[in-house]
């Protein structure tokens, strides 16, 4: 069976497109590469053919994405990666079935970080994903304050603002931020590894 790691949450925003496919980018950007898909749910996003470190999957059609993490279910040393769509509660509630883990995105605003707490409550097994965190000591003090809303045991370390990110969704500056991008996604990767309890090297094809 594949690994299902599902970013979602109530409000759009919060960092589930940029965290998943930089989650797939640090995967295919390991020593040892772990295979690894997007698949993007929310129906206006678009899918661009770009060649990557991962696969990009269509799952926009919400009547067809119970089947399509059934195909992709076959490979057993695959982490498929959902890219939740906000305000989706059906998908929320069809893919937390089938995930492995769920990740909560949140930014440092006390309104994101309630609905992620929220979500949290909703969604079992989730953890939240502080994301765009502040390194100013000062303002990153005011931030952190807002984590104590979240349960500790179900929150991850704090991701920083990592420039161009987003780049990894472009078709054209996906090539640019690969390698720039490589290390802070594969630190996200591990980290999602360790809280499944999962060893790269076992969803390594040898």
């Amino acid at each position: 069976m594949a690994k299902v790691i599902f970013f979602a949450g109530e409000k759009g925003g919060s960092g589930k497109s940029s965290l998943a496919h930089l989650a797939a980018h640090g995967f295919g950007s390991l020593p040892r590469q772990v295979d690894a898909v997007v698949v993007v749910t929310d129906p206006s996003d678009e899918i661009h053919e770009v060649s990557r470190r991962y696969f990009v999957a269509d799952g926009r059609d919400h009547g067809k994405l119970a089947a399509l993490l059934a195909r992709l279910d076959a490979d057993d040393k695959l982490m498929v990666i959902v890219d939740g769509a906000a305000a989706a509660t059906r998908v929320d509630e069809a893919v937390s079935r089938v995930a492995d883990l769920i990740c909560v995105p949140c930014t440092p605003a006390h309104h994101d970080v309630v609905r992620a707490a929220r979500s949290l409550a909703r969604l079992s097994g989730s953890v939240a994903v502080p994301n765009r965190w502040p390194t100013h000591p000062g303002t990153r003090k005011h931030a952190n304050d807002l984590l104590t809303l979240l349960p500790k045991d179900r929150t991850l370390g704090s991701i920083a603002m990592i420039p161009k990110v987003a780049d990894l969704l472009h078709p054209e500056q996906y090539g640019r931020a690969a390698t720039t991008l490589s290390r802070p996604g594969q630190s996200f990767a591990i980290e999602l590894l360790h809280r499944m309890k999962i060893h790269p090297f076992d969803m390594h094809k040898r």
